[in-house]
């Protein structure tokens, strides 16, 4: 269903024939219900709240019904501290800012074969801009021909400049032009991330996009003067966008080069658990299970001096987009959802007005089930 439908069906399932009780409801009023109901149904069919007391992955239909939800996630981890000295170290990893469940997780790891791994601390910096599908990718009506980065301002004659993204060639031969915007909107999307210039990472969450600037790659680039810059079919500029920097949590790197890396299952602690599990000998954390605890927006992974965490990736289920009709945004989890999800909403209303329908409702979703 699209989100128009969407309206359609609730206002049908609620208004009684000819009763008109359904015309006091605004379109805002309507998105609420459909995203409070798509929200209640991402979480009865992820836990094992429902008649089957199966949860995600639990049968054929769960998987299908929060397939699109699933993510994969990978980031380098920051240092945090160390926790007992010269034995126990703690690294950092963010969620992204999307993320709604954890499915599992997994750590890359630096070891040399049972020998300490000697490290150095360096301060890493990160330069990036961000931005949204609109803000640079479209021209008009039109997608733009590509994103620079370029050595000077916004405006000026460029000397020297950098292809961060223009269409690849198997969008091409796919079919692609400029003009077949928005229909294609996700198509440049993954080719954006698929294929990015050399010296660039472009990664997606969330709706924004974010591009990271190599600078050992681009050594030409300055803080301040380069500047991201979109452009047209005439190589005439478009849109601009300032490049900032933020410094990072302090990173360990092993002294050694080369040394053998190895991605490995992460072993989950309860926070009451993690200090007598530190503590044992036969469960402490080693390089083929590294322990890790989970607090606010975070992994804390713990690893000792035979091993060093390079990053973590993770797979989780992402928060859903919100069903908008003003911004004609639909509900993007698989078809066959799209009526138990308007059935959920259109038996919270009914509920909330007092209708004796409710009862009758509650019985068909729960056959639905």
């Amino acid at each position: 269903m699209t989100v128009l439908e969407m309206h359609i069906a609730l206002k049908q399932q609620v208004d009684r024939v000819n009763s008109l009780r359904a015309d006091n409801l605004r379109p805002e009023e309507t998105d609420l219900e459909l995203n409070r109901a798509q929200m209640r149904f991402i979480n009865q069919h992820y836990g094992i709240n429902n008649i089957y007391r199966k949860g995600f992955e639990g049968s054929q239909k769960r998987i299908d019904e929060l397939r699109v939800l699933l993510t994969e996630y990978s980031s380098p981890v920051s240092f945090k501290e160390e926790l007992i000295p010269n034995k126990i170290w703690v690294d950092e990893f963010i969620f992204p800012s999307d993320y709604m469940y954890l499915v599992n997780q997994a750590s890359r790891i630096y070891h040399n074969n049972c020998l300490p791994v000697a490290f150095t601390t360096v301060q890493a910096q990160v330069f990036f801009s961000q931005f949204n599908f609109a803000q640079t990718m479209v021209n008009g009506n039109q997608f733009v021909e590509g994103i620079r980065l370029q050595n000077t301002p916004f405006g000026t004659i460029p000397t020297i400049q950098a292809t961060i993204w223009e269409p690849s060639a198997s969008l091409v031969d796919s079919g692609y032009t400029i003009s077949q915007y928005p229909q294609l909107t996700q198509e440049v999307i993954t080719d954006m991330l698929d294929n990015p210039g050399p010296g660039f990472t472009i990664t997606y969450n969330a709706g924004l996009f974010r591009v990271v600037v190599d600078t050992a790659m681009h050594p030409w680039f300055v803080l301040g003067t380069s500047t991201i810059v979109s452009y047209d079919s005439n190589q005439q500029q478009i849109n601009y966008l300032l490049v900032r920097s933020r410094p990072l949590r302090p990173e360990r790197i092993p002294i050694l080069q080369n040394l053998p890396k190895t991605t490995v299952l992460n072993r989950f602690s309860q926070q009451d658990d993690i200090y007598r599990l530190l503590d044992d000998p036969f469960n402490v954390t080693y390089k083929d299970e590294p322990l890790t605890t989970i607090r606010d927006r975070s992994i804390d992974v713990y690893s000792s001096a035979l091993f060093i965490i390079e990053s973590i990736k993770i797979t989780y289920l992402r928060k859903p987009l919100n069903i908008s009709l003003s911004l004609g945004s639909d509900c993007e989890l698989p078809t066959h959802t799209h009526n138990e999800i308007v059935a959920m909403a259109a038996s919270a209303i009914l509920e909330q007005i007092g209708d004796p329908r409710y009862k009758t409702q509650m019985g068909e979703m729960a056959a639905r089930e």
